[in-house]
């Protein structure tokens, strides 16, 4: 590389990283369920050596009843020796996975394509994507995994070409690696790797030795898999799954084919069945992640992966992701680009089978492919135009990212924290706080909603000692859907308070919604907890309450 490039290149990586860990602490605001799971967990195993359920060092990870694989939160332990259980801590794994995704896609690119100018535009790109930017933001086991699967096709494509065997062998074990830490890339990695593996399987049989690198990934491999596929793993998988839903053949299937006139038809047996259920929404999820309003109007639901008011791509990249896939079709006998279309078809397949797709953090592994087709969109284009108007493009591209980039600045640093607040772990940060004041760290405490995990985010802001809570924990029975609440630990409760006679108990503190508090309790309220906006979320009742004697 020339020097402008090599600076240009350190620029990239020094704004990628600035992105994703600037106000880091403070957006989002506070840790979000899973966050604080895994901050624990990993504080937890650096005490005891144990996860929050006992285990010794385990390979999978129970989590309120879910399952969770090992290598996010064993990365997360030195953070949390280092930064103690904070924000920073648990969301800095991502951050730096992101900002090296970047830099490894540049070497991807130019080992793909052979020009260092798309490279350094598929690393810009990927490095201004909102999408990048908010996952690599927090904790993310899909954005490390998309690291690995990056780097794993760098390292295959050098032991292709220098023949090494050990290349090969690092690339199988990175390939691996992200079944370690993401479930969807069982799906996606699998495929993908097959695809590619039959794209240069001449090659790879050429390399020395090849089948010890084959049976040492295997064997990695297989270790994992009998935890994901054939134990109590399983309810992951199960769990996301599009019959999830212990309802689903009831509303799909079975209510459906009362508004026949012979339910029991065969026409009506035909048509209203898992089958045709799972054919139909499997396609309806696929072709929803690759929609104009999940890429670049709305984006996806889920409150802890999207920005209200602002989609997973800027709108204008639409053009060029248009005129990318059109080129990469034009180029389509070229192995390089069936790799990228490869890449770009089957990342939709595992949100596809799941009951809530499109799904941002699911669908994620396509952002490097998608950053690449928006460089080839913009890079066909230009071949297009007239010279004279070729000075142009970049004129108006810079200004498209300039404009874009300060509304989505302004979406998610100054209403993000306040409209999203309410799904994150700011207002447990400062119920911690109060709960474990000098004056009322001794009192018994009560709280409702079980469901929302509220003990997780007590044990992470209140640096809890694993110790204690690996004997204290107490659980709910397991749920229709596999998950498991914990009743309480030590002097905290978490069950629905009971308003006629909770009150009147003795050194204790109600900690409730405070749209669920009695009229006739409002006024002994001790202390509120206050969303950034301004609106209550926690009550405080400190009990026993006064007795009123009526006349």
């Amino acid at each position: 590389m020339k020097f402008f490039q090599k600076l240009l290149f350190i620029c990239i990586i020094f704004l990628a990283f600035m992105f994703r860990f600037y106000r880091l602490a403070e957006i989002p605001p506070g840790v979000n369920r899973d966050e604080a799971s895994i901050g624990y967990t990993a504080y937890s195993l650096m005490q005891t050596g144990k996860d929050e359920y006992g285990k010794l060092f385990p390979l999978s990870f129970e989590s309120f009843g879910d399952w969770k694989l090992p290598l996010y939160i064993y990365s997360t332990i030195p953070f949390v020796k280092i930064f103690g259980m904070t924000e920073v801590a648990v969301r800095l794994p991502s951050v730096l996975a992101g900002t090296l995704t970047v830099g490894v896609l540049f070497v991807l690119v130019r080992m793909l394509f052979g020009y260092t100018y798309l490279a350094l535009l598929s690393s810009l790109i990927l490095t201004l994507s909102p999408w990048h930017i908010h996952i690599s933001r927090v904790e993310s086991e899909s954005n490390v995994a998309i690291f690995f699967v990056t780097l794993g096709t760098v390292m295959f494509l050098k032991a292709l070409a220098s023949r090494r065997f050990i290349l090969l062998m690092i690339s199988g074990l990175l390939f691996v690696a992200t079944y370690y830490t993401y479930h969807g890339n069982h799906i996606f990695t699998s495929l993908y790797a097959v695809g590619m593996l039959m794209l240069y399987r001449r090659e790879v049989f050429k390399i020395p030795q090849w089948f010890i690198a084959a049976g040492i990934s295997f064997i990695f491999l297989a270790i994992i898999l009998t935890f994901t596929l054939f134990s109590a793993n399983k309810t992951k998988i199960s769990g996301i799954g599009i019959f999830g839903n212990p309802n689903v053949v009831h509303e799909k299937m079975e209510l459906p084919r009362l508004g026949h006139q012979n339910p029991d038809s065969f026409f009506s047996r035909i048509i209203h069945n898992r089958p045709v259920y799972t054919i139909v929404t499997m396609g309806q999820n696929y072709l929803k992640s690759y929609s104009p309003e999940f890429l670049f109007i709305k984006g996806g639901n889920n409150h802890a992966h999207n920005i209200e008011g602002y989609a997973n791509m800027h709108l204008f990249e639409s053009i060029f992701v248009f005129l990318g896939v059109v080129f990469v079709f034009m180029n389509i006998k070229k192995r390089q680009y069936i790799l990228l279309l490869w890449w770009f078809i089957v990342a939709g397949v595992a949100p596809a089978i799941t009951k809530d797709a499109p799904h941002s953090n699911r669908m994620f592994i396509v952002t490097p492919a998608l950053s690449m087709i928006v460089a080839l969109g913009m890079n066909y284009i230009s071949v297009l135009m007239h010279s004279r108007w070729k000075l142009l493009l970049p004129i108006v591209v810079t200004a498209a990212y300039i404009g874009s980039l300060m509304l989505y600045a302004d979406a998610y640093t100054v209403h993000f924290p306040l409209k999203e607040a309410q799904y994150w772990g700011s207002s447990y940060k400062q119920l911690s706080a109060f709960l474990n004041k000098s004056e009322y760290e001794n009192k018994q405490v009560i709280m409702t909603s079980p469901e929302s995990s509220p003990y997780i985010y007590l044990l992470f802001y209140g640096n809890y000692s694993p110790v204690k809570y690996q004997r204290e924990a107490a659980r709910y029975s397991l749920s229709r859907d596999g998950f498991r609440d914990v009743s309480g630990f030590g002097r905290f409760s978490f069950r629905p308070i009971d308003w006629g006679r909770d009150p009147f108990a003795p050194n204790t503190l109600l900690v409730s919604d405070i749209k669920e508090v009695p009229m006739e309790l409002i006024s002994n309220i001790k202390t509120t907890i206050f969303l950034p906006d301004g609106s209550a979320q926690f009550a405080v009742i400190e009990a026993p309450i006064p007795i009123v004697l009526k006349k």
